[in-house]
């Protein structure tokens, strides 16, 4: 862990290309805590620039976990293309009344496939990384992790890989740092390439559970009581 696209112009020929997508977002509504230990789920929403929304879909909460299950995201290419399919997500966390946030963990599953006669070439991938930008810019800036994927560290290729499952984590410890309110971003992509005669696919899964769900962990402010309790004590002694 780490703290801290072309125009062809012709004199004679107009070639009419595919542009991408522009960047479309979806909003959620926020989903407020609940109880006293509860985080507050605010500005969730998500882009891609590479395929209709939504990705990702609405989320639901269960305790300090939002959950996701997605149903098209997905990546697939066959004789010879490739694709990428690339979406972020993003949401505010705020710690509830006397506590911090302590750690934020993204988990993810899927599986992938690959067919054919071919090499290298033709492979499947699953990446990201995680943004914790602090709400107040003056403590802590930004905090990142990039996505650990298993198994083969979240790339599978012919000829050995032809069918599996894979889950992918990232996590940002914040613990003693004092922050009550983040915002959060994660930038998620699937890719895939093809030979002649391959074909390869990887995409989000619901297994037995959420295909994609973000736990958030508060930790009592304890610090700052102790700051307090010192305190209190320091101005004990200078009386007597």
């Amino acid at each position: 862990m780490t703290i801290r696209n072309a125009m062809a112009l012709g004199a004679f020929v107009c070639l009419c290309v595919p542009l991408p997508p522009a960047v479309a977002t979806i909003n959620y509504p926020d989903i407020p805590g609940a109880g006293p230990q509860e985080v507050d789920f605010l500005n969730i929403s998500e882009t891609s620039v590479t395929d209709p929304e939504p990705l990702f879909g609405q989320p639901v909460r269960q305790g300090n976990q939002l959950l996701f299950f997605p149903q098209t995201f997905a990546s697939s290419a066959a004789d010879g293309l490739a694709d990428t399919t690339a979406a972020s997500l993003h949401v505010s966390v705020r710690a509830p009344q006397g506590h911090y946030l302590e750690k934020i963990h993204f988990v993810e599953y899927g599986d992938y496939s690959l067919a054919g006669s071919g090499g290298a070439a033709t492979s499947a991938r699953v990446s990201g990384t995680l943004f914790i930008t602090d709400v107040d810019p003056g403590l802590n800036g930004v905090i990142f992790d990039v996505m650990t994927a298993s198994p083969s560290s979240g790339v599978y290729s012919l000829p050995g890989d032809g069918f599996g499952q894979f889950s992918a984590v990232t996590e940002v410890d914040l613990t003693g740092l004092g922050i009550r309110e983040v915002q959060v971003s994660l930038n998620n992509n699937l890719q895939t390439t093809s030979e002649p005669g391959t074909t390869a696919f990887i995409q989000k899964k619901v297994q037995q559970g959420p295909a994609v769900g973000i736990i958030v962990i508060p930790e009592p402010a304890s610090a700052l009581l102790l700051m307090f309790g010192a305190l209190a004590v320091a101005r004990r002694r200078a009386r007597d």
